[in-house]
């Protein structure tokens, strides 16, 4: 199921090189209906304002996530910021995270 979901991710990801950026944006960006098929809400870890809009993470539970942002103008679409894997949970204040070169 989550090796659907990241090439279901990674098909967006390259259909977005394709699409006219929305109003000017240099992300790629989706119709609300098209946003809720990439962002499925049970891969939403957190979200936060700007005074430009909507961000917000996804992490699948493969470790796959994506990062989005979504402008007030643009009445609900979702830009895609970034995109990547290995995702790894860091727990308790005091904790390191550790990076490991590939």
């Amino acid at each position: 199921m989550s090796r659907i979901l990241c090439l279901a991710l990674l098909a967006a990801f390259m259909a977005a090189f394709f699409m006219r950026p929305a109003q000017g944006h240099e992300l790629p960006c989706f119709a609300k209906e098209q946003a809720e098929m990439l962002e499925p809400r049970e891969n939403l870890r957190g979200y936060g304002t700007t005074s430009e809009g909507l961000v917000k993470l996804s992490v699948t539970s493969s470790g796959a996530w994506m990062l989005t942002f979504s402008p007030p103008k643009l009445d609900g679409a979702v830009c895609i910021v970034w995109l990547g894997e290995d995702w790894q949970i860091v727990t308790g204040a005091g904790e390191r995270a550790k990076w490991t070169a590939r």
